[in-house]
């Protein structure tokens, strides 16, 4: 069976905030790849499942061409994959997802 994928709330506003801002500071272009760009990493996350793990049971993908990382958690009895956070990496690590 195959693992589905759930963005929570949080990851969700994080990666419409992203968005907003590359549209506002940027181009549209931009923000169309970075939309790109975060749909690769998550396809990856499907098929590897298993990125490194960055704080207790807190996986990530780093994005390809943008500053962010994807956290992820597993949920194997449910074959889940749950996005928790869309992390920009100059933020200071104590802001890393804890739940």
């Amino acid at each position: 069976m195959a693992y589905s994928i759930l963005i929570t709330p949080a990851a969700r506003k994080q990666m419409e905030d992203a968005t907003a801002y590359y549209l506002e500071h940027a181009s549209k272009k931009v923000a169309l790849k970075f939309l790109q760009d975060f749909n690769k990493a998550v396809a990856d996350i499907l098929k590897v499942r298993y990125f490194r793990v960055f704080y207790l049971n807190f996986r990530g993908r780093m994005l390809t061409k943008f500053p962010y990382i994807v956290f992820y958690t597993l949920d194997e009895e449910k074959k889940m994959i749950i996005i928790k956070a869309v992390f920009h990496t100059a933020q200071t690590p104590q802001k890393y997802p804890h739940t």
